[in-house]
């Protein structure tokens, strides 16, 4: 196989990659503003007096969910002009902000969970 061939197939397959961890990134975000949407449906409404946890967990996941997409979309667009001009590097920001933004909300989360009233 002549090198040049090789190369476009390598960055074929990178760029394929790049497309998949997108997926991802927008599955996971489409996931948590759907379970969002669920939690403020069918959720009680009044679990700690005057306020809003259910409305809050759920605007909460909402918006992790579209922060998600949102920094996947930014990786796939940046990791693609990388990855043509050969100079790609691994992130750093986007997965430490992604991994506080998830934890944050599993603190909520917790929280919610103990605050509901018990059976």
């Amino acid at each position: 196989m002549r090198d040049g061939a090789a190369d476009l197939e390598s960055r074929a397959r990178t760029h394929l990659a790049n497309e998949r961890t997108f997926l991802a990134w927008f599955r996971t975000g489409f996931t948590l503003i759907a379970i969002g949407l669920a939690g403020g449906q069918f959720l009680a409404r009044d679990v700690a007096g005057a306020f809003p946890v259910v409305r809050t967990l759920s605007t909460v996941a909402i918006l992790t969910g579209l922060f998600l997409v949102l920094v996947g979309a930014e990786r796939y667009i940046v990791g693609r002009q990388r990855i043509d001009a050969s100079t790609f590097h691994p992130a750093r920001l986007s997965i430490v902000i992604a991994t506080g933004a998830a934890t944050a909300f599993a603190v909520l989360a917790i929280l919610f969970v103990w605050l509901q009233p018990g059976p």
